[in-house]
């Protein structure tokens, strides 16, 4: 198994493909939601259901309860699986078509009744929750341990792509209609997601003897809590803090951008491309700083400028600021991201990459949803000020740290060990 930056960036259009569907749906969605209450400002002409900050953020998370228990048995599933197509591949052939065929009809259910609206994004998660962890896994399966770090650094750089596309061409295109971005982000999921069924070859599996017993979900999570030093444990915790902060920001930074820098819904969504365009700048050099430094020093790292840097975020009253500081978060969320799934895999068993992949999602979708819940109920609590997620996600991704200082495991595995 040799490193391939080709092969990689042709597996980095199927992340590519999930994180712009993510970044348009994460844009808009609460805005249809929240559009037609009286104290919320939206671009003329755009229609919705006129919910409160509670029940938007709970709805915001449907989609991540429905990835808590799908995602990790998806992952365990897959690595039990043996077909002559490959472990991963069959799930991406019929996820893929159905996600974009329910995300494009999103927009069509404004101006019905709840219900069309919810069953729209229903289907959508789905469909998108049965191949984002086969998708995932396949980094670990085609990269040897050393470079899994790069390796990652290279994924997340299309995944930038993806945010980039969502904030920029996803901007522009709401600016025409509603309709539009969701057209777009469905159309190049698809395709590129057909690039990775094409391009990508899976290396072969082991067979599993006859009986051998199946590497199942609920025994790898014994595998972690049973551990004796708690590493992987620890680590999963930390995920989900940071996580808790980086969920809560995303879902809400567009109402703060539209109901405290008084800017349209268009150009708050396209203010998240600062984001985007730095996490894509500083992914493969993150993946290169934690390979150097070690993984878990470069995520401390990374907490500490994450949090300085969202503190910062509750006193920002202009769109430069904001660009400022959306920049600035997206270098630190960078070296977060980049070397944490690393860290968890190379915590497992190899015949459990995509088991402890599955873990990784429990982790971050338990958080994502917690986290706009919490901070919807936090904002509404302060009034409606929507600078408070800032501190919400300070005060989150400092507990990070602290859980961090015990993790142990997670740092490359050479060859002989």
């Amino acid at each position: 198994m040799q490193f391939s930056h080709l092969r990689l960036i042709l597996l980095g259009f199927g992340f590519m493909g999930i994180s712009l569907l993510w970044g348009i749906y994460n844009a808009y969605v609460p805005i249809f939601l929240q559009a037609g209450r009286p104290d919320f400002s939206a671009s003329a002409g755009v229609t919705g259901f006129g919910l409160g900050t509670t029940l938007t953020g709970f709805i915001m998370t449907l989609d991540n309860l429905a990835a808590l228990f799908i995602l990790p048995y998806v992952g365990a599933w897959s690595d039990r699986l043996r077909t002559s197509w490959g472990r991963r591949k069959p799930f991406i052939a019929a996820g893929a078509p159905l996600a974009m065929i329910s995300f494009v009809a999103i927009p069509h259910a404004l101006g019905n009744h709840l219900a069309v609206f919810m069953a729209a994004i229903i289907l959508m998660l789905l469909s998108m929750d049965l191949f984002r962890t086969p998708v995932i896994a396949l980094m670990p399966d085609i990269t040897p341990s050393p470079q899994r770090s790069q390796a990652n650094g290279v994924i997340n750089l299309m995944g930038g792509i993806g945010g980039i596309l969502a904030a920029v061409a996803g901007g522009a295109l709401f600016k025409i209609s509603a309709a539009a971005p969701f057209y777009f982000g469905g159309l190049v999921m698809m395709l590129a997601c057909a690039v990775v069924l094409i391009f990508i070859r899976e290396p072969q599996a082991e067979k599993l003897e006859p009986g051998e017993p199946e590497p199942k979900l609920l025994d790898s999570l014994r595998l972690v809590i049973f551990d004796r030093d708690r590493s992987a444990l620890r680590l999963l915790a930390a995920i989900f803090f940071w996580f808790l902060s980086f969920n809560a920001l995303e879902v809400f930074f567009t109402s703060f951008a539209v109901n405290v820098l008084k800017i349209d819904s268009g150009e708050a969504t396209s203010l998240l491309a600062f984001f985007a365009l730095s996490i894509i700048l500083f992914s493969v050099p993150s993946g290169l700083i934690g390979a150097r430094f070690g993984r878990k020093r470069t995520i401390q790292f990374g907490i500490i400028a994450f949090a300085l840097l969202l503190t910062c975020g509750y006193f920002v009253h202009s769109v430069w600021q904001a660009r400022v500081l959306l920049s600035l978060a997206g270098v630190a969320w960078s070296l977060i991201l980049v070397n944490s799934l690393p860290m968890v895999i190379d915590s497992a068993p190899q015949e459990r990459l995509g088991a402890y992949t599955g873990l990784y999602y429990l982790a971050s979708q338990s958080s994502a949803i917690a986290g706009p819940i919490l901070a919807g109920k936090t904002i509404a609590i302060f009034h409606n000020d929507y600078r408070v997620a800032f501190l919400y996600g300070a005060i989150a991704v400092g507990i990070a740290f602290a859980f961090m200082w015990g993790v142990k495991k997670g740092e490359a595995i050479t060859q002989n060990g």
